[in-house]
């Protein structure tokens, strides 16, 4: 413990588990066990984003992070932020949601900073990371009725990972995906009805981590005024 009347910058006061694991639904608490004279205030983050009272699923507690029903968009990475007058120290955290179509896939390994480690044959191991983040920023996407669209979540880590696709939440069958099971990484959509609107989740996995990246596809209904002719393959209503 911290000498009463010294004073001194926050510091962990318990051990940190930095990898945790949720199932889809559940609720899950982070701790940020951290003392320090005077006694910080925290604050936490996910994925840069402060967390406050707007998000409704979370609750910042004195001494951890609750999160309820958890969806899926909310694996990432959790920062507590502890500050007193003496300095601040962050305690970070990688969620992983998993779900029946992902269980067994996860398995407890040993913990490093960056998501690597060795084993004990001196083997390098890697959580997988998305390689094409720039061919992934536009996260909102409007087509039109009878268009086509892909969705790229190309990634790497050691073992090569497995994807999964999601549609709100729900994975897609072989007969959803089709043809695209023979591109790995893309999933490509074609002659788009107002049904496929929804959020599409790519899950990378591998015995070391998972991450996932969601899409939201809008399917515009085309209107058409009397007269006019459209492109092939966009209808008019």
């Amino acid at each position: 413990m911290v000498q009463r009347g010294l004073g001194g910058p926050p510091r962990i006061a318990d051990k940190v588990i930095h990898r945790q694991s949720v199932r889809l639904g559940r609720t899950i608490k982070l701790l940020c066990p951290v003392e320090g004279d005077p006694p910080p205030l925290t604050m936490w983050m996910k994925d840069g984003r402060t967390i406050h009272s707007g998000w409704t699923r979370f609750r910042v507690l004195q001494q951890g992070l609750k999160i309820k029903e958890v969806e899926s968009d909310d694996a990432g990475t959790y920062i507590c932020k502890a500050t007193n007058g003496f300095g601040s120290m962050n305690v970070n955290y990688t969620l992983i949601v998993i779900d029946d179509a992902s269980s067994g896939k996860d398995s407890q390994v040993p913990e490093g900073s960056n998501g690597e480690y060795e084993d004990h044959s001196g083997k390098q191991w890697a959580r997988p990371r998305f390689t094409q983040p720039a061919k992934m920023r536009r996260r909102v996407i409007a087509r039109p009725v009878g268009s086509s669209v892909r969705l790229k979540c190309v990634a790497s880590g050691n073992p090569r990972p497995d994807i999964t696709w999601l549609k709100d939440n729900k994975p897609l069958t072989p007969q959803e995906i089709g043809e695209n099971k023979k591109k790995k990484w893309t999933l490509n959509l074609k002659n788009l009805k107002p049904e496929d609107s929804g959020k599409y989740t790519c899950r990378v996995f591998n015995r070391v981590g998972e991450i996932n990246a969601t899409y939201k596809v809008e399917v515009i209904r085309k209107y058409c005024p009397l007269g006019h002719s459209t492109k092939i393959g966009v209808h008019c209503q």
